[in-house]
């Protein structure tokens, strides 16, 4: 049983996953959405195939944040960047000016949301999930490239429930944009495991604080959501997502021509963070 429970494992966690996280939606017909059935069932697996040990060095990995400056600066820059040129592109092909309205008029409440923010998907989503539990496996089979593919497409399948929940930046996109959310997080997927080989599998850089700081710029940058406000996000400027989703295609699609951890790897490669790229 423990063998098949292995050998299927990743399977295992995304069925797991979609059932426990889909439960309340199936059965109460309103779009609730139950986050935590991904760090459950990561725990489960977890406890099932390698004991306590395994969780406690699961939570030992999630905290492990010491890793060069340079590597937060170049993800704060790499995400602050991309909201920039998506800005600047829609204000020069479109005409759109951005509201900062965050930004201009609740600036004291910026704290609060970006600790919000991190109490959500950037922990509930990594810590026992994509890229703690599911990615660490796939890449034991599988290229970093179609292991990200796996994860990316996953994650952004996930969230269908949340393109019905009028509380939810997915609700604000429009359910007629699920493809190219799907396929923006796969993008995001491509990056992030980079970060995550570069830095030795660094799943507190690479998965929460990427995933933390790739939310907090969507949210500041490309809405109109308040803190106040929060319980019904203003409908977002497509523009802005389209652009964004393109840039972020960009940006991996170099990562992936350019860099040697998405070349000839053997699974078992980690390599320090001072590695030139």
């Amino acid at each position: 049983m423990k063998k098949t429970i292995e050998k299927h494992q990743v399977l295992i966690f995304f069925t797991l996953t979609t059932v426990l996280g889909y439960l309340p939606w199936l059965i109460t017909g309103k779009p609730n959405w139950f986050m935590w059935g991904m760090p459950i069932s990561g725990i489960i697996l977890t406890a099932i195939l390698k004991g306590w040990p395994g969780i406690l060095d699961q939570l030992k990995s999630a905290i492990r944040i010491k890793a060069p400056v340079s590597e937060y600066l170049k993800i704060i820059l790499l995400l602050v960047g991309v909201n920039i040129v998506t800005l600047l592109l829609a204000f020069f092909i479109f005409g759109d000016v951005p509201s900062f309205n965050m930004i201009r008029n609740e600036p004291f409440y910026i704290p609060l949301l970006l600790i919000m923010i991190l109490l959500g998907g950037p922990i509930v989503e990594e810590v026992f999930g994509l890229r703690g539990y599911a990615l660490p496996e796939l890449l034991k089979k599988h290229s970093p490239l179609v292991s990200s593919l796996i994860v990316g497409f996953y994650f952004g399948a996930w969230h269908l429930v949340e393109f019905f929940n009028p509380e939810s930046t997915q609700y604000a996109i429009g359910i007629n944009y699920y493809p190219v959310f799907i396929i923006t997080e796969i993008a995001a997927s491509i990056v992030m495991t980079y970060f995550y080989l570069r830095n030795n599998k660094n799943l507190f850089l690479a998965g929460i604080f990427f995933h933390w700081m790739m939310n907090n710029a969507a949210v500041l940058f490309q809405t109109e959501a308040t803190f106040s406000q929060m319980n019904a996000v203003p409908k977002m400027n497509i523009h802005y997502f389209i652009i964004y989703s393109g840039l972020m295609w960009m940006v991996s699609i170099y990562i992936v021509i350019r860099n040697k951890y998405y070349k000839n790897y053997d699974g078992l490669q980690t390599a320090p963070a001072t590695t030139p790229s």
